[in-house]
């Protein structure tokens, strides 16, 4: 058979089994290498695939290796807008990682406590493999994955320590920060966060605790306000945060620091000079506040392009570690100057 000069076209299973006068499922056999197929037709399909020097498309090596190429980022409905700059970060270096090796990445938005959009996926074997952006106390995805045996990844702490996942170091990183505020003199810090349902929040609450007992301090209960999963009941709890005179107001992410920091303007509440801020959470918005927030930093890009890593090396049957801990940054600003 004469060589034809380059052809770039995505191979079509139809057009060849219409040249060779075959079925297409013996054109897919072929040229998977699986079911019964004669030799000498495998190899005619073989040769017309080189000699028109034919791409198989992603469907087509998807056929041969049994697979979809495709991933599944899962992310929470109860996402905010807030933590949108977050995400799209996390969610742009796992869209480049997966675009590098060939992959398709499939949106998939889920309830705290739902599981159907995630199984429809599984019935439909439209996935390979999976991310987590959200990890919950009692997570009803992480049993769903595993019985499955479906390859996956979270990002977070999940409880299960077997389970593949990738974190910054959030103890570490709200620890180190409490104990600056702590080795400043503000001992009574009033800490601010929302539910304890995302292991981010227990996370985050472990390092403050962890930093009171490393330098040999009593938290003030009565300055805990966790749970805050409404607008009503942040500004609530900054109110009542106020009144219980504290040295400095901590809290577990940006958009809680920045309806504190507004609230106090409101109030005529100075910031340093009255009361200190800081965030467990740093985000442009924080740094371009005035004043600006002292803050922990996490590095969102890296948050995703480590975890789908992780995820396509196991995807290729290849060992990789079963938690992945990622680095933080404290950066001290104005806002808690003394």
């Amino acid at each position: 058979m004469a060589r034809l000069p380059k052809n770039d076209k995505v191979v079509d299973i139809g057009t060849i089994a219409a040249a060779l006068g075959v079925s297409k499922t013996t054109v897919s056999r072929a040229i998977s290498g699986n079911g019964r197929v004669g030799a000498a037709t495998r190899q005619r399909v073989q040769d017309y695939v080189k000699e028109h020097n034919y791409t198989p498309s992603v469907m087509a090596r998807g056929l041969a290796m049994r697979c979809s190429y495709n991933i599944s980022l899962v992310i929470s409905k109860q996402f905010s807008d807030f933590e949108m700059p977050f995400l799209r970060k996390t969610m742009r270096s796992v869209y480049q990682v997966a675009e590098d090796c060939d992959y398709d990445v499939l949106l998939t938005l889920v309830g705290e406590n739902e599981t159907r959009p995630v199984e429809r996926l599984l019935d439909n074997r439209k996935i390979d493999g999976l991310i987590l952006t959200r990890t919950l106390e009692r997570d009803p995805l992480i049993p769903l994955l595993k019985s499955r045996k479906l390859p996956f990844v979270a990002i977070g702490r999940p409880e299960d320590p077997t389970v593949m996942s990738v974190d910054h170091d959030q103890i570490g990183g709200c620890r180190e920060l409490t104990s600056l505020l702590l080795m400043k003199g503000m001992k009574r810090i009033a800490l601010l966060g929302g539910t304890m349902l995302y292991t981010v929040n227990m996370s985050r609450l472990e390092g403050f605790k962890q930093a009171y007992d490393m330098m040999n301090q009593k938290i003030d209960e009565s300055l805990l306000f966790l749970e805050l999963e409404t607008d009503d009941l942040r500004m609530q709890a900054v109110s009542q945060a106020l009144e219980r005179k504290p040295d400095c107001i901590l809290c577990m992410d940006d958009r809680l620091t920045l309806l504190a920091m507004n609230m106090l303007k409101q109030q005529g509440v100075r910031v340093p000079q009255d009361i200190r801020v800081a965030s467990l959470y740093d985000s442009s918005a924080l740094a371009e506040s005035s004043p600006a927030i002292t803050a922990v930093q996490f590095d969102a890009y890296a948050l995703g392009r480590k975890a789908t890593q992780q995820l396509l090396q196991a995807l290729k049957g290849r060992e990789v570690e079963t938690r992945v801990e990622l680095g933080y940054q404290v950066s001290m600003r104005e806002s808690t100057k003394t």
